[in-house]
């Protein structure tokens, strides 16, 4: 059958970058699509959308969050975080409980349920990436790290935040 037409596609041809610079570009952006449809590809295994599993982990992570530090987190808006957390409650994953100080604040916890769903999850996703990265040489491994985290950095000094997503240089988010 060849190759996917999504792999022969070149990076544009944009004024000014040198042949390097768009082979990493290309190179980065294929593996990110890839990465994206394995995830997506694991997840439908399971039967878990990739928002209630992004969910489930940053719950799992931060538990008794607020609703509006889920959506932050989440990157998503208030309505759409609502919807989200009425399904997974009606699924059993998640509860939400008002809390003790102020009433108005809803805080999400993970149930039992939700607990083994985001365990069974990350073992599953854990074992498919270990697929992917335990063949390379532990130094490459290293090295790809180190060049993944340098391209972040300058992707978020870009953008004017730092990598841990604070504020700076007046940029919201």
């Amino acid at each position: 059958m060849g190759t996917p037409l999504a792999d022969r596609v070149h990076p544009l041809d944009l004024e000014g970058i040198d042949p390097r610079s768009a082979r990493v570009f290309g190179a980065f952006m294929r593996a990110s699509r890839l990465h994206r449809q394995l995830m997506l590809h694991v997840l439908s295994q399971q039967g878990t959308p990739p928002g209630q599993a992004m969910c489930l982990r940053i719950v799992a992570a931060h538990d008794g969050a607020t609703q509006r530090e889920l959506g932050e987190m989440l990157h998503l808006s208030a309505p759409t975080v609502t919807a989200m957390l009425k399904r997974m409650e009606r699924h059993g994953t998640i509860t939400r409980e008002a809390d003790p100080e102020d009433q108005r604040i809803a805080r999400v916890r993970l149930s039992a349920a939700g607990r083994e769903q985001e365990r069974r999850l990350r073992a599953i996703l854990a074992e498919r990436l270990g697929e992917v990265l335990d063949p390379m040489p532990e130094d490459d491994r290293s090295e790809l790290a180190r060049l993944l985290d340098e391209l972040a950095e300058r992707m978020s000094a870009a953008l004017g935040e730092t990598v841990d997503g604070a504020v700076i240089a007046g940029t919201a988010r």
